[in-house]
């Protein structure tokens, strides 16, 4: 009983401590990627800045319309660079953590065995 009670503390305890390991490793990334989110909402807030100017020195609805679209394009290419940068991190965090190509060595043995065609009689 008491081998039963330490194997399962054993289990729990690597259960729970996964997260926190995973955990661990983001830690190191967490400067980087705030600094990086943090330039993404100021180039926003930039860009609305614009826009709002923009509008209160417009006298008619087609320079209204003109700010609006302005705005939109700005947007547009923000967010294209944002999604650059986040799949160019994604491939860097595939690459650092991509398996070897070996063939697993607790592969099971094939235990078919071949098909005879006996015709019975």
């Amino acid at each position: 009983m008491k081998i039963f009670n330490l194997i399962l503390m054993i289990t729990v305890s690597l259960i729970f401590s996964t997260p926190l390991m995973s955990a661990a490793e983001q830690v190191a990334d967490f400067p980087s990627e705030k600094n990086r989110e943090i330039g993404n909402v100021k180039d926003r807030i930039q860009i609305l800045e614009g826009r709002l100017n923009c509008m209160q020195k417009t006298n008619d609805f087609e320079s209204l319309k003109t700010c609006n679209q302005a705005a939109a394009q700005k947007l547009d290419a923000l967010e294209t660079k944002i999604d650059a940068q986040e799949r160019k991190i994604k491939q860097a965090n595939n690459k650092t953590k991509q398996p070897d190509n070996k063939a697993s060595d607790n592969k099971q043995p094939n235990n078919k065995k071949p098909e005879t065609n006996n015709k019975p009689n």
